[in-house]
């Protein structure tokens, strides 16, 4: 009766540690439940995503003096939630646009592949990481303002900068 109960509660507890690791790691979050609003301050603050795809999300990040790279241009984007999510998470090797998910490239949940799997020096950047609501948050800013948006205008930024918008806007009035 002992072995039974033994084997039973094992049985359990390999179940929920199964269940928790699973739950751990979703590949496919609720997109529905992103805040754009959030995902403006991770955009702007928690990812510092503006410092290479702009403000506009246009790739010209010349328009921010600190900036250190010229990313892609969101607003051509054809990828969809899952996409962004994919790419969010675990960045693009080979290129500058870094991963933010503390575990990627360590379990195969990013293309498969683990660190090993790089040559010294070539292993994909590590960004800020978020957290999974955090990229959700900034998967729905990407697609509210974005996405399919075609050039920056001046109502835009505005929107972006708010008060102090008069200086960085400056280059988009009249557009």
């Amino acid at each position: 009766m002992i072995k039974v109960l033994r084997f039973a509660m094992t049985c359990t507890l390999a179940a929920f540690v199964a269940t928790m690791a699973v739950s751990a790691f979703n590949p496919t979050p609720d997109f529905t439940k992103g805040d754009p609003e959030k995902g403006k301050v991770v955009f702007q603050r928690i990812g510092n995503c503006v410092n290479c795809h702009g403000w506009a999300g246009d790739g010209k990040a010349g328009r921010n003096p600190l900036s250190h790279a010229i990313g892609a241009n969101i607003r051509e984007s054809k990828l969809d939630a899952q996409g962004l999510y994919d790419v969010i998470r675990c960045g693009i090797p080979g290129s500058q646009m870094p991963y933010h998910d503390q575990v990627s490239y360590k379990d195969g949940r990013c293309f498969g592949l683990t660190m090993k799997d790089f040559a010294l020096g070539a292993e994909p950047v590590r960004g800020k990481t978020m957290r999974e609501a955090q990229m959700v948050d900034l998967i729905a800013y990407i697609e509210k303002y974005m996405i399919g948006h075609g050039a920056p205008n001046y109502e835009e930024c505005v929107l972006y900068f708010g008060a102090s918008a008069e200086k960085p806007c400056a280059d988009v009035k009249g557009k």
